[in-house]
């Protein structure tokens, strides 16, 4: 039981969608809000609607797994990500 925790703890910190666009090289979170979230709805989508989506549907069941985790990830940093919006330059 310690070992599937551990596991799923290294799994959240470093797997996590929320962590990679938030802090990591992801520039998602600068321009929306639940930018976890929308990253692995994105690769969700592309995996469906794409033709050529080999990447895109080899990542599908960890995105999928991940969303849920996400959203109680960026729920719990918005307050941080919400002042990270940069304004939209019409």
């Amino acid at each position: 039981m310690r070992i599937i925790g551990t596991a799923l703890t290294i799994a959240l910190l470093t797997g996590c969608a929320t962590a990679n666009e938030t802090f990591g090289n992801g520039g998602l979170c600068g321009v929306q809000p639940y930018c976890g979230v929308y990253f692995d709805y994105q690769i969700l989508k592309e995996a469906v609607t794409e033709d050529n989506a080999t990447y895109a549907s080899a990542f599908a069941p960890l995105a999928a797994i991940d969303l849920p985790l996400s959203f109680v990830a960026d729920t719990l940093i918005l307050p941080y990500t919400i002042f990270q919006i940069r304004p939209s330059e019409e």
